[in-house]
């Protein structure tokens, strides 16, 4: 299999590959903070746990307390080093118990949120209790001898034991939720405890656990629900890109820039006024990776623009050696792509949205900054180099991306289907007629 691999990327054209909208945009991928939920959906039974773990009780938090030297020097043991994660001083933290714990905060049961960088704060399942510590004073157990009305409405961080968990790899191991996300484990007198705050989006059955962000809303629940600190999905989860680091995928503002260097006329939101002759200054100027009659390609700013095709939202493919799709993204909720033919020199432009966020194009990348010398490269997560050339005040890729990872090693899921393509609401990545020679 990998000999075959390697022999039909020997003879790749270099079209790059096809990505969806959503790739273009920041993802959520690792746990940072996880979400904070409140004590009914930490118990409800439909269970926030999978099958194979479920929420500590005060025994078992106690448990883990004693073992760690008690409440004196527990949460030392159990938080993170460093201020990352803590404001000053983190009194204490050594972590030697592999926890990673973080000053995750808290949501009140008022529904305002408190103590981000100074204090987490866990469930317990037996009763509306908890483990928490601080950033600055000992730690304490923090579980109540009666159920409190008023805490069970306050938001808090989970860490669940798993009972049997799978890839065991000497004190490490995977959890994987009832949403499939995974968690590392940590080993802790023979108890394996999740070594990421929770961030679970459903229930066991499959049922989601309701998002609340308005304060009345959460107070006045009596069921389960969860939140990220401040409302804010960043608190959640650490982002990454499908850019590496100090690059970002093309927009439609680098892209108007450029064209305006190579003396075409925009309009206020940077669309090209036809006529124009910007595809054929950035078309290669050949018939390796064009039909005949490519018309007007001069490649005169080395941008080698290639006729890469394009994969509709329906899955279909189209175009190779016939069109180029490059997309110049936007925001959350809009974009444009570039589109060039071998028929014309013209370039023209069209907004997308909606269902045609599933379009497969191209990509290239600018870099954030103006700075560059000529023969300047990046290299891609896959280790895929890259040339870099100038136009105007854009530093851009002379070649299409074809990485299958965000810049924190991240796979993006190669979809081939097309069933499966034309019902993407998350990132997906192919090749041309999933065919390896075309990339």
């Amino acid at each position: 299999m990998n000999v075959l691999y390697t022999a039909k990327r020997a003879i790749s054209s270099g079209y790059g590959r096809l990505y969806n909208w959503f790739c273009t945009q920041p993802q959520y991928t690792k746990v940072k903070y996880g979400y904070l939920y409140n004590w009914y959906s930490a118990t409800d039974v439909r269970n926030i746990a999978a099958s194979n773990a479920h929420v500590p009780s005060d025994a078992e938090w106690t448990s883990l307390i004693n073992y760690l030297g008690g409440l004196s020097v527990a949460g030392g043991k159990l938080k993170e080093v460093g201020l990352l994660h803590w404001d000053y001083p983190n009194t204490g933290a050594t972590n030697e118990a592999g926890f990673s714990a973080f000053g995750s905060g808290y949501r009140f049961s008022t529904g305002v949120f408190g103590g981000l960088l100074t204090y987490f704060q866990y469930w317990s399942s037996t009763i509306a209790g908890s483990l928490y510590a601080y950033n600055i004073q000992a730690p304490y157990n923090g579980s109540q001898s009666e159920r409190n009305f008023s805490l069970q409405k306050s938001g808090q961080s989970i860490r669940l034991i798993v009972d049997t968990p799978i890839e065991i790899v000497g004190n490490s191991a995977i959890y994987v939720g009832n949403d499939l996300r995974r968690y590392k484990c940590c080993l802790i007198n023979g108890v394996w405890y999740l070594a990421e705050n929770l961030a679970e989006t459903q229930y066991r059955n499959g049922d989601l656990i309701p998002k609340v962000t308005d304060n009345t809303a959460w107070v006045a629940l009596t069921t389960g629900a969860m939140c990220a600190y401040n409302n804010d999905e960043a608190n959640a989860f650490e982002t990454a890109s499908i850019a590496p680091v100090g690059f970002h995928v093309a927009t439609g503002l680098d892209y108007g820039s450029m064209f305006i260097y190579m003396g075409a006329e925009m309009d206020s939101d940077y669309w090209i006024i036809s006529p124009n002759s910007i595809g054929g200054k950035l078309k290669e100027a050949s018939l390796t990776h064009w039909d005949t009659p490519n018309t007007d390609a001069t490649n005169e700013y080395d941008f080698k623009l290639f006729g890469g095709g394009v994969r509709y939202d329906n899955g279909i493919f189209e175009g190779l050696k016939l069109q180029s799709y490059l997309w110049g993204t936007v925001d959350a909720s809009f974009a444009m792509v570039h589109i060039c033919s071998n028929s014309s020199g013209e370039l023209s432009s069209s907004s997308m949205g909606g269902d045609s966020f599933r379009l497969g194009a191209s990509i290239r990348m600018v870099k954030d900054d103006s700075t560059w010398t000529a023969g300047d490269t990046i290299t891609d997560e896959d280790g895929n180099v890259y040339p870099l050339i100038k136009i105007g005040d854009i530093v851009i890729t002379a070649k299409n991306w074809k990485c299958t990872k965000l810049n924190d090693g991240t796979p993006i899921p190669l979809v081939e289907d097309n069933t499966e393509w034309s019902a993407l609401i998350t990132p997906g990545q192919c090749v041309y007629e999933n065919n390896l020679s075309n990339l």
